[in-house]
């Protein structure tokens, strides 16, 4: 009995330490002042340590899970228009993903934040050569300071809606262009192209309609300036509904 008993506690001091874990050490949580110019951001940094600025809940929901924003269903008008200030220290130096999931248990706790993940069959994209063949250069070395991937750009004063984007790859894979053509795709964009290796290349489009006249629909320049297109299919979906969320944060 004595020994049971034991062990009984020893699994419950295992699980409150498998929880405290889960959790910042200490959290700051703040509305940003309605006239703040401080740059937007989200930082993980050594010592374990998260910094928010000036961000949204639309953002930081999907940058803790790993979603796009049409991914995500059930969101209240708010929760793109609010913008926090978040200060956290975890105990220790954890890495990434266990950052991700304190960042994740913070929201569900200070925002009484309620969700579940479903898949479900909808439309999506396959990326695909077109018929004459890619357009894309193999990747180059890249130049100091210089990082592989796909990277968005855009033309347009900063204080004004964009005027076009320009997807950069450099050292990128077909995969890393088909994720970061969602943004614009608006559903999942699925690699069919068959091509493997490492490519660098330039893909520039409308941010809107209302600059048809000067820049290609991002279909028409995937197809004349990369030699690939999008074709709609269908295919599985992951989302994450959202079933409730508090607008103001529990007191710190």
């Amino acid at each position: 009995m004595r020994t049971a008993a034991i062990v009984t506690a020893l699994v419950a001091l295992s699980a409150l330490n498998a929880r405290s874990q889960t959790k910042f050490e200490a959290a700051s949580i703040r509305v940003t002042p309605p006239d703040s110019r401080e740059p937007l951001d989200i930082r993980f940094e050594p010592g374990g340590r998260l910094t928010v600025t000036n961000e949204t809940l639309d953002v930081l929901v999907r940058y803790a899970y790993g979603v796009k924003r049409w991914q995500i269903l059930g969101a209240p008008d708010w929760l793109s228009t609010d913008r926090f200030d978040i200060s956290a220290k975890a105990q220790g130096d954890p890495g990434h993903d266990e950052m991700l999931k304190m960042f994740q248990a913070l929201l569900e706790e200070r925002f009484k934040l309620k969700l579940h993940r479903e898949t479900k069959e909808g439309s999506v994209y396959l990326l695909t050569v077109v018929k004459n063949g890619p357009k894309l250069q193999q990747a180059k070395e890249l130049k100091e300071g210089e990082r592989a991937g796909v990277f968005t750009l855009r033309t347009g004063s900063p204080q004004q809606p964009a005027i076009s984007y320009i997807r950069r790859g450099r050292r990128a894979t077909m995969a890393m262009l088909a994720s970061a053509l969602e943004d614009q795709a608006q559903r999942p964009v699925l690699d069919r192209t068959g091509l493997t290796g490492d490519f660098d290349f330039d893909v520039q489009f409308a941010a809107d309609d209302s600059h048809l006249d000067e820049f290609p629909t991002l279909f028409t320049a995937l197809h004349d300036q990369l030699g690939l297109k999008l074709e709609s299919a269908k295919g599985p979906i992951e989302t994450l509904v959202m079933e409730h969320i508090e607008r103001v944060p529990i007191a710190n």
